[in-house]
């Protein structure tokens, strides 16, 4: 097996170091194979190798001509940070395919880190505008608009990725909060209740339940509210909402209706350790904890691959 078809084989089979290694053997006796300098630079993308740029600018030096060459190298510098070198990179392969849309996404990216705001955001929104709702432009789109404090656009457009995509956690999770940011509780509790039904997990499910009762909260409903926080606190584990319940149970005091041994058992909490209850915004400063935590998490599932939720 030649060296150019071992690197293949273990780059195909994800062994990212190994296919490095082999292209690189290869390259001893034939230093510009286009072929082995790609692999040999797309595996040190995967491998974190501080070498993998030098090898895939080659590439472009080699094929001036090549869409592909010039997004490899785009794609590498991006991985290493270097935003405004990936910038140029990304502007080589549109002016070879114009209406190359991973290009184009790419090129919104970084011309918004590289504070170039207003075309990373039109670039999006001109690729969001041919491709489905649930592309990666649109979904980049909404974190945008939130950057720009334009929340209005920023909840249109969650809205419409999370129509395309409604088995997407985080879509739900951005239409619940714009909607509460917007003013529009209503929103913000029915989008709460579809990220209850696509989150499987327990702490999921506590999470969306305790997104509800800031609904509920901002829509001055405290008696549903309460009724959301004892169920939320029924799968519990972790007694995250324990803070939230001691503080509906006070302003309304719950002692004696349905529910009162859980609701005794939030407010024994700080009984036991002579504190009082929370106030209204500390309760609603748990809630918002305990929002950021599900939206770190949800991230890192994407950020690894994995579906988030």
């Amino acid at each position: 097996m030649s060296a150019l078809e071992q690197a293949r084989s273990h780059f195909q089979a994800g062994a990212f170091g190994k296919a490095r290694e082999a292209a690189l053997a290869g390259l001893e006796d034939a230093p510009d194979d286009v072929e082995l300098l790609r692999l040999a630079g797309r595996a040190g993308v995967e491998a974190g190798s501080d070498d993998a740029v030098d090898q895939l600018r080659k590439v472009t030096e080699l094929e001036p001509d090549s869409a592909e060459s010039w997004r490899d190298l785009a794609d590498a510098l991006a991985a290493e940070g270097r935003s405004g070198e990936a910038n140029d990179a990304f502007r080589k392969v549109l002016e070879i395919e114009p209406d190359d849309e991973v290009a184009l996404t790419a090129l919104g990216h970084t011309a918004f880190q590289e504070g170039e705001r207003d075309e990373g955001v039109s670039i999006l929104e001109r690729v969001a505008g041919n491709a489905p709702g649930a592309s990666t432009a649109a979904i980049s789109l909404v974190e945008m608009y939130r950057t720009l404090g334009q929340t209005a656009e920023a909840l249109g457009a969650a809205r419409k990725v999370a129509e395309a995509a409604p088995e997407r956690p985080l879509a739900h999770l951005d239409v619940a909060e714009l909607a509460l940011e917007s003013g529009d509780a209503d929103e913000a509790a029915e989008a709460f209740a579809r990220l209850r039904d696509v989150l499987e997990q327990p702490d999921g499910q506590v999470a969306a339940l305790q997104g509800a009762i800031k609904a509920e909260l901002a829509r001055e409903k405290p008696e549903r509210a309460l009724e959301l926080a004892r169920e939320a606190s029924s799968i519990d584990s972790l007694g995250r909402t324990a803070g939230v319940l001691a503080y509906l149970e006070s302003e309304l005091g719950a002692e004696g209706t349905p529910g009162e041994a859980v609701a005794r058992g939030a407010t024994m909490v700080f009984i036991q350790a002579q504190e009082a209850p929370p106030t209204r915004a500390e309760a609603e400063a748990l809630l918002d904890a305990t929002l950021a935590d599900l939206r770190r998490e949800l991230l890192d599932q994407v950020d690894q691959g994995e579906p988030d939720g």
